[in-house]
């Protein structure tokens, strides 16, 4: 680690840097969309993104999680022997696949999340979007093919995160919803973020992906308008599964979420540098004036 080359000075210094930050943030609400395994298969060792969530909520910060699960997913439709399919970035759910999405974002990925935050010493709750009435959803139209029992998010009922909130807890929510005649529905989860985060009035909505940002000719774009997210997508820059991502990014910024940033996960503690420096780490998209 970086830390154990640091002398003790060094180390005050980095705690002392985060300070202000620390002071702007708390009591704050921050969405993050996690995907991925809270455990690392072949060690058992917590994922580092979980134990930077934990010091969010340490430090007065009110954390939501929102985790997706798509390569769990996958891997369960290939022991059933069903063909996983995609149209443009959003998969396909069938009554097969929505069984198993159900059984994976609402089973299996919750409760390792959930059991990783409790054993770092967090007090975690895992709900889906259809706890409470939490996420109501229709079923979702796409110009290039028929998506099967895949929502949009039409309403977002945050009492039972409110209430999670107010007595120390941390939710951790899997994108499932229902219609007013209890049909359920697959939500992708960077969309499902993004509307949490604008119902709630997030200070922050983070997504958490395995690229650095957006892209553009391989370079990432540090800070990008609502505006020009429209002129990438038209014109292929924006592309298959980032699609979802920036509409997430746009419509948490349209219902009041304060800033948006896309980050790699999997580079060490983007979370923190992004949200305790004036360092930025990934893509932050702003609403056009």
């Amino acid at each position: 680690m970086v830390t154990e080359t640091l002398s003790p000075a060094e180390k005050a210094h980095v705690l002392l840097e985060a300070l202000p930050y620390i002071q702007k943030f708390a009591g704050k609400i921050v969405v993050i969309k996690y995907g991925g395994s809270s455990i690392e298969p072949d060690s058992g060792a917590i994922d580092p993104v979980i134990l930077d969530i934990i010091w969010l909520k340490q430090v007065g910060l009110f954390p939501v999680v929102v985790h997706g699960g798509g390569k769990a997913i996958t891997r369960l439709l290939e022991r059933l022997g069903h063909q996983a399919q995609f149209v443009d970035g959003l998969r396909v759910t069938d009554e097969t696949t929505l069984e198993a999405v159900e059984m994976v974002l609402g089973g299996l990925v919750n409760q390792q999340l959930v059991a990783a935050f409790n054993a770092g010493g967090c007090k975690a709750a895992g709900l889906t979007g259809v706890d409470g009435g939490l996420l109501s959803a229709r079923q979702k139209t796409h110009p290039l093919g028929d998506l099967g029992r895949v929502g949009e998010v039409q309403a977002v009922n945050t009492d039972l995160i409110h209430a999670l909130l107010q007595n120390g807890f941390l939710p951790v929510i899997a994108p499932l919803g229902s219609d007013e005649h209890g049909a359920r529905y697959n939500i992708n989860a960077d969309s499902a973020a993004g509307a949490i985060a604008a119902a709630l009035g997030a200070e922050k909505l983070i997504l958490l992906t395995d690229v650095p940002g957006i892209l553009k000719e391989g370079q990432v774009i540090n800070q990008v308008s609502s505006d020009d997210v429209h002129s990438l997508i038209e014109d292929g820059t924006i592309a298959g599964g980032m699609v979802p991502k920036v509409e997430a990014c746009l419509a948490g910024l349209a219902g009041g979420a304060k800033q948006v940033h896309i980050l790699n996960g999997k580079d060490p503690h983007a979370l923190l540098l992004e949200i305790f420096t004036e360092r930025g780490v990934g893509t932050l998209v702003y609403e056009a004036k």
